[in-house]
Formats: C-alpha cells, sequence, structure tokens
C-alpha cells in the first residue's frame, strides 16, 4: 500500500497552476451539465426560478421557511390560514405591496381563506416532493431503479432524527431492520446492480444514529456510546448477514464525538471488524474536522478494509449558532461561507493523500468543491474507480449526468419517510437551495457569473 509520502505528487504544481487547472475543471463541469439540462418548462427548472423569488429578501426569507417548520403541527385550515397572516400580513418583510394586499384580502374572508390554506398546503407537500423521495421504500422504489438504470447509485436515508422515547427510537430499529430486508430482497436491483455496477454491495443505507436512542447526551459520553452500539448491533449484523453498505450520519456538532467513538469501537467488534462496507460523515463547517477526519484516517489504517468517509459542509449551520449564542459558547462552525468552503477543499486534499487507507465520498453540490476534489484526486495519482459524488434527491440532476459522463461514480441522498417528521429536513433542503451563495446560483448564473463561482474568493477583490 502506499504512504501518504508516496502519494504526494513529485512535482508539485504552484498555487497558480493548481488554480487553473480547478477553474478549467470547473468550466468543463458547467459546459457538461448544459447538455444534460432539463428543458425550460421542467418541474424542477420552474421550481427553482420560483426559489428565486425570495433571493435578496431575506425577511421574506425567513419567515418562508418558519412558516414550513411550523407547518406539521398546525392541524386545521383555519390555523394554517392564522398562521399565514400572522407571518406575511401582520410581519413586515420585502413582499411586494399588491401580492400583501390580495393577501389580506383573501384571508379577512374567512370562505376565500380557506383557499389560501389549501393552497399552502398542497404547496409544501409539493415542494416535499421535489426532495423527499417517498414515503417508503417499497412504494417507491421504481424512482431509485430508474437511477440506477441510468448510471446513478442510492443511499437511502429514513427521515427523522432526536426521537424524544425509547418506543420512538425502537420503531425507527424496526424501520430500518424492514429497510434493509426489502432492499436485500429486491430482484430487480440486484439484477441491475450486478450488471451495471459489479463491485456495488446489495444495497446502500444511512443512519441517523439519533433516532436510535432517545438519551445521547455528552454530559454522559460513555453512557451514549455503550447505549448507541446495543441499538447499532442489530442493524449492523442484518446489514453484514445482507451485504448492505451502512453510513453513520452526522447531526449536530453535541452528538458528533460520541457517533464517532461509537463508530470506531462497534466496527472493531469481531462481527464487523473485517466487512468492507461502512463509512461515517466529516463536517466541514465544523473548526474540529480537519483534526476529526486525521483520527478517522489513522483508524482507518488498522482495518482490513478502508472506511468510506463522506465529506460534507454541513447542513445544521444555522442551528449551531443558535445554541452557541444561548449557551454563550464560542461557535464550533466558521462563520464565514468562504472558510468552510476553504476547509472543504484542505479536508478533500487529506482524504485523497490517505489514499488507499480511506474512501472518499465528496458530498456536495459545489462546482468548485468539487473541482478541485478531482484535479487533486489526478495528482495524487488517486484512481477514479476509488472515490465518488453524493448528491441530494431532487437536486442537479444535469450536474450528477455530467459527473458521470467523466467516469465518477455518483450517488444520490435518497430520503424516505412522511413529511411531517421530514420537515426540518425539508427546510434546510430549501435553505441550501435558496441561498445567496448556493446551488441555485450554480444553474441560473449566466457564464460570467459562473466562472466568479469558480473561485474561493470573489476575484476581483484579489
Amino acid at each position: 500500500m502506499k504512504t501518504t509520502e508516496e502519494n504526494e505528487p513529485k512535482t508539485k504544481p504552484s498555487s497558480s497552476d493548481l488554480q487553473n487547472k480547478i477553474l478549467e475543471k470547473g468550466k468543463e463541469l458547467f459546459s457538461l451539465s448544459d447538455s444534460f439540462e432539463d428543458g425550460l418548462f421542467s418541474t424542477y427548472r420552474l421550481f427553482s426560478k420560483s426559489l428565486l423569488f425570495l433571493e435578496n429578501r431575506p425577511l421574506l426569507k425567513l419567515q418562508a421557511f418558519r412558516f414550513a417548520d411550523l407547518f406539521p403541527s398546525l392541524s386545521s385550515l383555519s390555523s394554517i390560514s392564522r398562521y399565514i397572516r400572522i407571518y406575511f400580513v401582520e410581519t413586515p418583510t420585502e413582499l411586494p405591496k399588491w401580492i400583501l394586499l390580495i393577501l389580506s384580502l383573501l384571508l379577512s374572508n374567512p370562505f376565500s381563506s380557506v383557499f389560501v390554506a389549501l393552497g399552502a398546503k398542497i404547496g409544501i407537500r409539493l415542494t416535499a416532493k421535489f426532495f423527499i423521495l417517498g414515503r417508503t421504500y417499497g412504494s417507491d422504489r421504481k424512482k431509485i431503479l430508474d437511477r440506477y438504470k441510468n448510471g446513478i447509485c442510492s443511499t437511502i436515508d429514513i427521515l427523522g432524527e432526536a426521537v424524544l422515547s425509547e418506543k420512538e427510537a425502537e420503531r425507527y430499529i424496526h424501520e430500518y431492520l424492514l429497510l434493509l430486508e426489502e432492499v436485500s430482497k429486491d430482484k430487480e436491483l440486484s439484477e441491475i446492480r450486478s450488471s451495471q455496477f459489479p463491485g456495488e454491495p446489495a444495497g446502500n443505507v444511512s443512519v441517523k444514529c439519533s433516532s436510535l436512542y432517545s438519551q445521547l447526551d455528552p454530559l454522559a459520553h460513555e453512557s451514549s456510546v455503550t447505549h448507541l452500539m446495543e441499538k447499532l448491533r442489530p442493524i449492523l449484523s442484518s446489514a453484514v448477514s445482507k451485504n448492505i453498505f451502512i453510513n453513520l450520519d452526522m447531526e449536530q456538532y453535541e452528538t458528533k464525538d460520541i457517533i464517532m467513538d461509537t463508530a470506531f469501537r462497534i466496527f472493531s467488534e469481531p462481527e464487523f471488524q473485517d466487512y468492507p462496507h461502512f463509512g461515517i460523515v466529516v463536517q466541514a463547517y465544523l473548526k474540529s474536522s480537519q483534526r476529526d477526519l486525521q483520527r478517522v484516517i489513522e483508524y482507518s489504517k488498522k482495518r482490513k478494509y478502508p472506511l468510506t468517509v463522506r465529506l460534507v459542509k454541513g447542513a445544521y449551520w444555522e442551528y449551531e449558532m443558535t445554541q452557541s449564542a444561548q449557551k454563550g459558547w464560542e461557535p464550533p462552525v466558521f462563520l464565514i461561507k468562504s472558510e468552510t468552503d476553504r476547509n472543504y477543499e484542505e479536508c478533500s486534499a487529506l482524504l485523497l493523500k490517505s489514499y488507499p487507507h480511506i474512501r472518499p465520498a465528496f458530498g456536495s453540490h459545489n462546482i468548485r468543491s468539487l473541482s478541485s476534489a478531482f484535479v487533486k484526486a489526478a495528482e495524487y495519482s488517486v484512481p477514479e474507480n476509488f472515490f465518488e459524488v453524493q448528491m441530494l434527491y431532487g437536486m442537479g440532476n444535469s450536474y450528477k449526468q455530467a459527473i458521470r459522463s467523466l467516469g465518477i461514480s455518483v450517488r444520490e441522498y435518497s430520503p424516505i419517510g412522511e413529511v411531517i417528521p421530514g420537515m426540518a429536513y425539508l427546510v434546510r433542503r430549501l435553505l441550501e437551495n435558496s441561498t445567496n451563495e448556493g446551488f441555485l446560483k450554480n444553474i441560473n448564473a449566466n457564464s460570467k457569473d459562473r466562472e466568479r463561482l469558480l473561485y474561493l474568493e470573489n476575484p476581483k477583490s484579489k
């Protein structure tokens, strides 16, 4: 096996040469994606354009996401219309005056207010369909099969996190076990996988640890790890017997060390120590991410088979900032997006330098971040079949096809479940889509703006 030093390029390119290569790779990805782009009137295209209405309207965006977050608790149309009035009429936003006037008139009438509420309810459920695969694997497996036929793999996630009782946790454990059973018995999936993805395990499932045990507590670290291992064992045992990949997701910062220590211990148990299909997540928006990644690398070097590391930027930034402010703590996350982007690239380099001890899975929709990873993979002589890109279901189909056309594997993070437990997930995806620096900027930008997106910093500021 190569050592980290052996993975270093013999002649290191200059910083300017590296940036030029990343810029060219990004332009290539943008150009390729255009050839796979959906039509102007496709449902996702229209949806992405509608989200741009929130651009440069921070107060309106805040209220929209607050309402989406509250929505599951609203049990009647009258309560929905009441909170529409509170959030969008009585609270100042950048909503155009003519829309505000019409909304006020409709909500002032009991009959028409019902239709406003019904429209909002339908709108949220339709929005959820863009990001949530379906209610169960069995009911919506055709979507996954179609993607496999088109060269896109999946990792399936059951929506729901941070359970409040052990009864609820047991239900989630049962759902994971049922999911593993359904995937393993899917003969059509097995046939497609065998013919098109011969090295792919029988399935791929992402597990949220906070849904398995209700008492995860950083102040009771050892107890939390012990109990979480007990909850995970039947899931991992089932996965091993069925040859299914298991990835342990990361969530809030306060549970990070619990999940990481749990992974290190349980993956080392005799039943699991030689299993090749385990993975864990590292979140690049955390200031501790490079230290965490070094721990994972050192651990993986001792295994017979390398762990997979899904490198993401992180989806709980607002939560972490709020929590740290309330407790008077230093935020665990980078405060500026460019700092997270830079750290993501440094973490990517760490993963690639560690070949073949770690299998990298680059979870990102940022073309700059992915271009940097591809360029550095070539520099460190990491084979394209040794790493993959992971993207969210419902986002960036043209980019998935573009990356796949380069010979790089692409996997979709595909959540299943009810809309209500998945609302937190939905709100995070909406935030990611609508941010001024986010994914919609990539797909709606013109060629000049696209090039600016390929720099870590605005080129004008240099």
